[in-house]
């Protein structure tokens, strides 16, 4: 099967979406637009995965695509990613067919369509390439549209994201091609296959600021901590579909370059780069998801999550790192799919939860919890699809981030021994630390889903909330459809991918106190949900009793009402509370007496401002100093033609100076 045909045309088909898009009339080709993008995008992820299930690893695109003279090519890991891009592309353009038109009066349509589709194009060329030329090409690609589509609506809050995500992407877009210019002697032509030869020729220092540049540059657009301010501003901006593929493929893109660069070109020579992987992966996942807990903005809860789970990820493949750096290999090659598990299950459910946020914000008309709830009653089978994504985000069982998870544990438990006692205490802290995050992770879906779509609704316009319509709530159903999919085919799937020792009985089973009893979570969770079944269905077919009686709820002889409720910001109190050197929250009461004779009787206005810690500590500074060295810097702005003539002259002679 010519695979290489049908991955071009999917090209192609990206491209003509966005042609079609600029050509059309205003107001007219949306539907047309997206129609051509879902299809060009599902060949995509047709082609890539009939492509690794073909077994083979390599596959050759074409030495001179368009303009580009770099060639294009398709490995397993980027057949991976690719597929995941594909799938979520093709899902979103379906979504966004109804959910564009319902802000037809905000967002000019044509140019949303377009934008969507070069982001679209830009993600999957940087999958291809398989130099840094057309690598940093189409990276700029990516990052340019997605930083128009961020400030789409044109709002003040949106520019301003918008602005942050474009120095941030641009500063980490600088580091990557400074990384490659050193690794390839000032030539962004050369294959990487080239790069990993002239690496092994660098000494380690230079290896290291590299791996650093790498780091920075991967990271940055990854969102880990400190790098991820511009996150939780730029992604509950964007439009939802395209929060969707931002938080679900971009920030794989990401993850996509770290490890191409680091175990594919960038020789592995200490724990040191390891230990700062691992370092920044934990800060994050704690940060994120501390954040995910206390938030009350439902896309903001999703942004910070996705940092939380960028966290995690980056932490497997610090420990795969560290413990390759040790020898041992096997453990590495475990550590490295469990990542690559945890991130298609992040691809489908992140984007499946910005979606369905979208319809949350469309109902309630505000990205407040507060004024959400009932929705489970007014949309019951969107609700249910939300529900399977919010257990998968919290990584519990039967879905792939919980196996993904497991995996990585149960290795990790079973080579701890074989450690020096340093590596022992870092393996020990990941472990703790993963449990940590994994109880407040559960938390915070609990808070998005038992807040926002539990109990009564708190607004009129939650009270009012319809289902969404097929073409949006079809996509968030088949996204649900396929976290269910990977956590229960997870062990098929590790083997398509190249991880087929991982499906082992060992690495899917805990050794009880007797020797030969084992404990598959997997089986055990099939086994309780087929005695729930059975138990159920027999109580239906064998008893006569009603077995639902509609009763109202007790309330001590008093009227409730939605005040009652527990709210997001009371939900959370006890981990703002316990976090407050972190969080840093600021409340503000204002109290107005109801009876002057009773002070204690009041109408009291609560207010509760969530500030980042890495504003204050950080960037606030850097802020600072960037304003004192302008200020500075401007006093060079004399008016006097001489002066200037000769700041020329000396730019020149040290230019001149250091190109000879």
């Amino acid at each position: 099967m010519n695979f290489s045909f049908f991955v071009l045309l999917s090209l192609a088909g990206t491209l003509l979406a966005a042609l079609v898009s600029c050509i059309s009339a205003k107001g007219q080709g949306h539907r047309a637009v997206m129609t051509l993008l879902a299809l060009s995008t599902g060949l995509g992820a047709i082609a890539s995965a009939v492509f690794l299930l073909s077994g083979q690893s390599q596959l050759a695109i074409s030495q001179s695509v368009w303009f580009f003279s770099t060639p294009f090519a398709l490995s397993t890991l980027s057949a991976l990613f690719f597929f995941l891009l594909n799938t979520v592309a093709c899902l979103a353009s379906v979504y966004a067919i109804k959910y564009v038109e319902q802000y037809a009066e905000i967002y000019n349509v044509r140019v949303l369509d377009g934008l969507m589709a070069i982001f679209v194009l830009g993600m999957q060329g940087v999958l291809l390439s398989s130099a840094p030329f057309g690598f940093l090409v189409f990276w700029e690609v990516m990052s340019i549209s997605s930083f128009f589509l961020v400030m789409a609506d044109k709002q003040a809050a949106s520019v301003r994201a918008a602005l942050f995500y474009l120095i941030m992407t641009h500063l980490g877009a600088g580091a990557i091609l400074a990384g490659f210019l050193i690794l390839s002697g000032s030539s962004i032509f050369e294959p990487f296959t080239r790069l990993a030869v002239l690496a092994q020729s660098l000494p380690p220092q230079t290896l290291f600021g590299v791996f650093l540049l790498f780091l920075f540059g991967f990271g940055s657009k990854a969102g880990l901590v400190p790098f991820h301010v511009w996150l939780p501003e730029a992604h509950p901006q964007a439009p939802s579909h395209i929060s969707a593929l931002m938080s679900g493929v971009m920030l794989k893109m990401a993850l996509y370059g770290f490890l191409v660069m680091t175990f594919s070109v960038l020789p592995i020579r200490s724990s040191t780069e390891a230990l700062i992987v691992i370092a920044l992966g934990l800060l994050s996942a704690v940060y994120g998801v501390i954040y995910a807990v206390i938030e009350r903005d439902v896309k903001r809860v999703l942004a910070f999550s996705s940092i939380e789970n960028m966290g995690i990820i980056f932490t497997m493949i610090g420990v795969a790192m560290l413990v390759k750096s040790q020898g041992m290999d096997t453990f590495a090659h475990v550590a490295i799919g469990a990542a690559l598990l945890f991130a298609i299950a992040h691809a489908f459910f992140k984007s499946g939860l910005f979606m369905g946020a979208g319809v949350m914000v469309h109902a309630a008309h505000s990205r407040s919890l507060e004024v959400m709830g009932g929705f489970s009653k007014r949309m019951p089978v969107f609700s249910g699809s939300m529900l399977i994504l919010a257990l998968a985000a919290a990584a519990l069982p039967p879905f792939s981030a919980f196996m993904a998870e497991w995996t990585f544990i149960q290795n990790l438990v079973a080579n701890l021994s074989q450690m020096s006692p340093f590596i022992q205490g870092v393996l020990v802290l990941v472990l703790v630390t993963m449990a940590l995050v994994g109880g407040l992770a559960l938390f915070a879906m609990i808070k998005l889903f038992g807040i926002g779509f539990l109990a009564e609704p708190r607004s009129e316009h939650a009270a009012h909330a319809k289902a969404p319509d097929a073409l949006i709530a079809v996509p968030i159903f088949a996204l649900a459809a396929l976290t269910i999919f990977v956590g229960a085919c997870a062990p098929w799937i590790l083997s398509i991918i190249g991880f087929a020792d991982l499906t082992s009985f060992e690495t899917w089973h805990t050794n009880l106190v007797v020797a030969e009893a084992t404990l598959n979570p997997l089986v055990l969770f099939d086994v309780l949900i087929a005695l729930f079944l059975v138990v159920f269905v027999a109580r239906r077919l064998l008893s006569n009793k009603k077995h639902e009686r509609p009763y109202h709820t007790w309330d001590c002889g008093q009227p409730i009402t939605s005040g009652m409720e527990y709210t997001a910001t009371a939900f959370s109190s006890p981990i703002r509370f316990f976090f407050r050197m972190i969080t840093r929250t600021k409340k503000n009461v204002i109290a107005t007496p109801v009876l002057a004779s009773n002070p204690w009787i009041a109408s009291r206005i609560f207010s509760l401002d969530l500030r980042q810690i890495w504003y204050d500590v950080l960037y606030v500074p850097i802020q600072h100093a960037c304003l004192w060295t302008s200020t500075q810097v401007r006093k060079l702005q004399n008016g006097v033609i001489q002066f200037y003539i000769a700041l020329i002259f000396i730019a020149l002679v040290v230019t001149l100076t250091i190109a000879l």
